[in-house]
């Protein structure tokens, strides 16, 4: 299925992390590739470039990954195969966690049919306002990512 017959996708900053640091044959690193070769469409707001440019820059994540440029180069290369939303605000949605609320009004604004996660409070909701809350391996298997 080609990029352009289906909507566009909302990955939270935990999946993306980890499919930079996990071996390639894990789900979020499939999701990175997918993203990478436009094989899926991912909508992506400032505030979410912030806080994945916060992460990557955590001594911890700095460390695990050694060299952070040719990172860097990568995620500049994602933004730009992205949607990129200005999410309007809005007030009356409730979820779990409130620094996630975001990520619902990312997918909201840009009319995604998945939120991608791997928060298990997000992904005991399943499907709010008509999107779907999958795991990296539930959204593989789903949209046949391999």
């Amino acid at each position: 299925m080609s990029v352009k017959k289906r909507k566009s996708i909302v990955i939270d900053t935990n999946v993306i992390v980890s499919g930079f640091l996990d071996d390639s044959d894990s789900y979020p690193a499939k999701i990175i590739d997918a993203w990478f070769f436009d094989r899926i469409l991912v909508a992506v707001s400032q505030e979410l470039k912030q806080e994945l440019n916060k992460v990557f820059k955590k001594p911890y994540i700095v460390e695990m990954l050694q060299n952070q440029k040719p990172i860097k180069s990568i995620l500049g290369r994602l933004f730009n195969k992205s949607l990129v939303i200005v999410p309007e605000s809005i007030d009356n949605i409730i979820f779990p966690d409130e620094t996630d609320h975001f990520l619902l009004e990312l997918a909201i604004s840009a009319k995604a049919s998945v939120i991608v996660t791997g928060d298990k409070r997000l992904l005991n909701i399943k499907r709010t306002k008509g999107i779907q809350i999958l795991s990296p391996r539930q959204f593989c298997l789903k949209f046949k990512i391999t």
